[in-house]
């Protein structure tokens, strides 16, 4: 695009886009106030997260190939974390709307075992996408900047 790469252009909606859905995700599962007012919101992010996520996954061999950098050590570490990051993000897009389906169906008085699941799971992804997606940018970062 204009003669930049594509991928570290897509890392800055990366590096925005999963820890806010990731601190997202937390916040709507821990606070029902936060919930009923920014649930929605937390999903669309987690989306567009998960989309970033797979476009970075789609551009990195690319730019690897472009500066050479191709079966080194330093990038066959990032390439391997980033290869988990959007599939743990895309757990996040699809484990938040069914917690907050569940929390919608389940008795008022108590907690159905959906919503359990469904929420410790999600903040199991939240945690998972935040470590990854840190684990993954330091990777890239001493990969080109050694």
């Amino acid at each position: 695009m204009l003669g930049l790469p594509l991928h570290p252009l897509i890392v800055h909606a990366v590096v925005v886009f999963i820890p806010l859905a990731a601190l997202g995700a937390l916040l709507v599962v821990l606070s029902r106030r936060l919930r009923e007012r920014y649930g929605g919101l937390a999903v669309l992010v987690g989306v567009v997260a998960a989309a970033s996520g797979f476009a970075a996954l789609l551009t990195g061999p690319l730019l690897a190939a472009d500066l050479g950098l191709t079966g080194t050590a330093v990038i066959a570490r990032h390439q391997a974390l980033g290869t988990w990051t959007p599939w743990v993000t895309l757990l996040l897009a699809v484990l938040l709307p069914l917690h907050l389906l569940a929390r919608g169906h389940a008795d008022k008085e108590r907690h159905g075992p959906l919503v359990v699941v469904t929420g410790g799971a999600t903040v199991l992804a939240a945690v998972a996408g935040l470590v990854l997606v840190a684990l993954t940018g330091e990777a890239g970062a001493t990969a080109v900047w050694g």
